[in-house]
């Protein structure tokens, strides 16, 4: 057999395709069995059982359930927990890569102190106590002087440390408590809040017959990512469940991009951006004047009339959705009637639909479907979240009752923690002074928009005078720190979650340390504890525990069932909880109502009225698009399966695979440029310009260009920035994709625009131009 290099083996393909193509020659390269079923893991050398750990992942937001293998004290191989709820044994790419994370030469080990100018990139090593005495003193003279409200706290979208993070924050008195979910989304959260009461949605596609999708791309970026692709899949295929026989679900898809879910759709549906929600409209028109409307659901469970309803959506016909949308009305109207026509059947939605300057009434209206259609809450359909509240611990500290411009912003008031894209900028402004700024594993130079101009306010010492970054790595927002913190990570540390449970049955899963925290790394947690007994003041009775496991031990005790269970041992040994006796269970509404002011499902809302905003879901066309001038295009962004944003591209194996974001245009508008696959190309904003190479492709609108947000890394470590090193890990010296480059961001060009009702950014609206470099 010829040598098979590992670039050539990548060319080959990574799916199952590629083994086949290889056939029986691929067994001479794979050695004996390695895992065995059931969550066993044998070592090669000495044919014995690795140590298997229970934990969570954190390599993405959908918190799997792993088993971190150990030899020797170092975590060889991380695999699936086959009996978790969730994931059920599945675990992708990013999770099994958490091994680069953990041991990536680049990591940040030791605390560091700035010894240059910022930016500069001079650091030096100093002890844990001098970092906690520095912090410690200026926060606690900031309590002193009666403004705490100057510090501003900016977490990433990590769920898990919010309860104990926000804890910390009220505990010293400041509102201004941000997370970087709102950069993600506060559209969906805040239409489906004034909605039904929940900030999100349940998907039950295992059991459903229908899934209109739009702009929604499950089989590549999802909350809840592999665990509900393989309930996708579930659903696509013919099945018996509760003694019936069931037809493989339907699968629908509006998209601006043909992503891995629209390709994989019965049909898919390139349609402008934007416009989604007046599809959803002409569609729930369909679905009224045909008749097919569930009229009891309506009248017991929403909060207007079906008359009220045929006469607000009697203008939303499909020949205005056409002219609109570009797709025809013919087929809103036949896909209208089978969507209606067809139980149960549900929505899914995601940043195709909401990242819009209308993203929150884009929301109402797909919400308005299920309504119409009862399938709110049932089996196979549009389904309530369920987990478990995991409740502060008392005592707890006294709530802040003071208002902030950062969190509670007066031209938005219906947002929901915030709106991160506006924060520096109000900083800059002068709405908020800041005297201490603190990252957690965010990074707002690479995430938000117009990315340059947040670089600038972080450099600048008059606007933020100290500036801590607590995180793993240095990224592209940490080198304007002070003082750099080494957080553990997620295979280092205890924490306790509640996911949103798939199966409808509430459980509780378990983060906890495989292996010792590499250097002198510490859990964030751990860091505001230690924080916290500095500053005193009183502070510290709120923070009377030795450590983070001490603090969950706390949280869990106020669930008995779980504490007869065996508490935190049966957690540690299983890495999830559930009760024996749990079931599913659906219209969790007809106990106590939904969690609104009228306890029904508000299709008229009150709460927008009173904010000057439509009541009833309506569309709005996005300003800038009704009329594109010649040779302008519309700018979108999306994930790749192998990257979670601005969080994995330092993990070799992921930056291996994926490394590049060529811009997506179709072959028209390429042609119409001059424009040939691979070339490079300029784009332009009103706020910048990138040059990155086009990838010529029917897979996308004429008038959109999109390009993926997890490349173009100028910080955050060498291999996020494809470059070939040596260090004790020797697959550092074969990056072979050095010459390739690592891509391009687009956030720079991105200008920063909110919805006008939720806050949200409007990642998908901007107006570009391109030329041929």
């Amino acid at each position: 057999m010829s040598e098979l290099s590992r670039r050539d083996f990548l060319k080959l393909g990574l799916g199952a395709g590629s083994f086949l193509t290889l056939g029986s020659q691929l067994i001479q390269l794979v050695p004996a069995r390695e895992l065995e079923e059931g969550g066993k893991e044998v070592s090669r050398t000495t044919g014995k059982f690795r140590q298997p750990v229970m934990s969570t992942c954190m390599q993405c937001y959908a918190r799997c359930g792993i088993i971190g293998y150990v030899g020797y004290g170092r975590l060889v191989k991380i695999g699936g927990n086959p009996k978790h709820p969730n994931s059920r044994g599945r675990l992708c790419a990013k999770g099994q890569a958490g091994v680069n994370l953990l041991y990536d030469p680049d990591r940040i080990l030791f605390p560091m102190k700035r010894a240059g100018k910022r930016g500069e990139g001079k650091w030096e090593r100093i002890p844990w106590e001098e970092a906690y005495k520095e912090i410690a003193s200026r926060l606690r003279k900031l309590k002193e002087q009666g403004h705490p409200e100057r510090l501003v706290f900016f977490s990433e979208r990590d769920v898990t440390t919010l309860l104990f993070s926000q804890r910390f924050c009220t505990a010293l008195g400041t509102p201004n408590h941000l997370n970087q979910a709102s950069l993600s989304g506060p559209n969906k959260r805040v239409a489906q809040y004034l909605t039904w009461g929940a900030e999100f949605d349940i998907n039950d596609v295992a059991y459903t017959q229908y899934m209109l999708n739009f702009g929604s791309n499950p089989f590549e970026a999802h909350l809840l990512r592999t665990s509900f692709a393989q309930r996708i899949a579930e659903g696509r295929t013919e099945r018996i469940f509760g003694g019936r026989s069931h037809n493989r679900a339907k699968l629908v898809t509006f998209d601006v991009r043909l992503s891995q879910t629209a390709g994989r759709s019965d049909e898919w549906f390139p349609i402008k951006p934007g416009t989604d929600g007046i599809i959803a409209l002409a569609m729930a028109h369909v679905i009224l004047k045909e008749g097919l409307h569930d009229e009891e659901f309506i009248r017991k469970w929403t909060n207007v009339s079906i008359d009220r309803l045929f006469q607000h959506l009697k203008p939303y016909t499909p020949e205005l959705a056409e002219k609109e949308s570009g797709v025809s009305a013919a087929d809103i109207r036949r896909i209208a009637i089978e969507f209606a026509s067809t139980k149960p059947a549900t929505t899914l939605s995601s940043g195709g639909l909401n990242k819009h300057e209308n993203g929150v009434q884009n929301e109402r209206c797909l919400l308005l479907l299920n309504a119409l259609t009862g399938n709110v809450d049932v089996r196979g359909g549009f389904c309530l979240p369920r987990f478990h509240s995991l409740e502060d611990p008392p005592p707890q500290p006294p709530a802040i009752t003071s208002r902030s411009p950062l969190m509670n912003p007066a031209e938005f008031p219906l947002t929901r923690g915030g709106y991160c894209q506006r924060v520096l900028p109000m900083i800059r402004e002068g709405r908020q002074r800041v005297e201490i700024f603190i990252t957690y594993k965010a990074s707002p130079v690479y995430s938000q928009p117009e990315s340059h101009g947040a670089e600038k306010i972080l450099q600048d010492e008059k606007l933020i005078p100290f500036y801590v970054a607590i995180d793993t790595h240095l990224t592209e927002s940490s080198v304007f720190a002070d003082l750099l913190l080494p957080e553990a990570t997620y295979l280092e540390r205890l924490e306790v979650e509640s996911p949103p449970a798939l199966e409808m049955s509430p459980f509780i899963s378990l983060r906890q340390p495989i292996v010792r925290p590499v250097g002198e790394s510490v859990s964030f947690m751990d860091i505001l504890i230690e924080l916290a007994k500095r500053i005193g003041g009183e502070m510290e009775k709120y923070f009377l525990y030795e450590s983070a496991e001490d603090y969950w031990t706390a949280v869990i005790s106020q669930i008995p069932a779980l504490m007869k269970a065996g508490g935190m041992d049966y957690l540690r040994e299983h890495g999830f909880w559930m009760e024996s006796q749990a079931k599913q269970e659906y219209r969790a509404y007809l106990k106590k109502g939904f969690t609104t002011p009228s306890g029904k499902l508000e299709i008229y809302s009150q709460r927008m009225a009173d904010a000057g905003h439509s009541p009833l879901p309506t569309y709005r066309p996005i300003k800038g698009h009704e009329s594109l001038k010649e040779g302008e295009l519309i700018l979108t962004t999306f994930q790749w399966n192998v990257h979670t944003h601005f969080l994995t591209a330092n993990c070799l194996w992921l930056s291996e695979i994926v490394h590049t974001n060529p811009a997506w245009i179709h072959p028209s508008t390429a042609e119409q440029r001059g424009i040939k696959d691979g070339e490079a190309i300029r784009i332009t904003s009103p706020v910048g310009s990138i040059i990155t190479r086009a990838w010529v492709t029917h897979g996308i609108h004429p008038k959109v260009i999109a390009i993926s947000d997890s490349c173009g890394h100028w910080q955050g470590g060498r291999i996020g920035q494809a470059r070939r090193f040596k260090s004790p890990d020797p697959e550092t010296a074969l990056i072979w994709w050095d010459k390739e480059g690592n891509g391009v961001h687009p956030n720079p060009i991105i200008p920063v625009v909110s919805d006008p009702i939720g806050g949200g950014q409007a990642w998908m609206d901007t107006v570009v131009k391109i030329s041929k470099v």
